[in-house]
């Protein structure tokens, strides 16, 4: 699979390439070079994604890697498969001093989420369920991770433009 060939999409429907299932204690990462996934770290203990995790095609973050996103769902979606998403927001990290934010989406396919436009449409508030998973990945990979908060669609937005390739 060359990323080249898939578009980032629009701000309504965002591709995502997911590289890690909801539930998963294992950390796969696109390779660039030879075009597949690779697993790149095993969790331990009672760590899992607590959501699907991948990236945005054609985009180049602030870290030199590829923006990242959760996309939502109750579901976990198989590694390698892209997905059209909506962003709703944006989780703001910093990762070893390099700012390192991840997109907040949902699937456009599933129906649950057809009425989340928003972050602040969602009756859950995600900032304590973030907060307690990048403090364990940070235990876990023994890094510093600083989390800076949730922030809406807006938000969302000006990252993806400002990453776009």
């Amino acid at each position: 699979m060359n990323l080249k060939n898939i578009p980032m999409g629009s701000f309504e429907a965002l591709n995502v390439l997911v590289e890690i299932p909801k539930g998963s204690k294992i950390k796969y990462e696109y390779d660039e070079e030879i075009g597949v996934m690779r697993l790149d770290f095993v969790f331990y203990n009672d760590f899992e994604f607590i959501y699907n995790y991948g990236l945005i095609p054609n985009t180049h973050a602030g870290d030199g890697d590829h923006l990242d996103a959760f996309v939502l769902g109750e579901n976990p979606i198989a590694s390698g498969t892209i997905v059209k998403v909506r962003p709703i927001g944006i989780v703001k990290i910093i990762d070893r001093g390099e700012e390192d934010n991840k997109i907040l989406s949902v699937p456009v396919q599933d129906v649950a989420f057809n009425e989340i436009q928003d972050i602040s449409d969602l009756r859950e508030d995600l900032t304590n369920k973030f907060k307690e998973f990048f403090k364990k990945i940070g235990i876990q990979k023994n890094k510093k991770i600083e989390f800076l908060g949730i922030f809406g669609k807006k938000e969302a937005i000006k990252e993806i433009e400002k990453c776009k390739k």
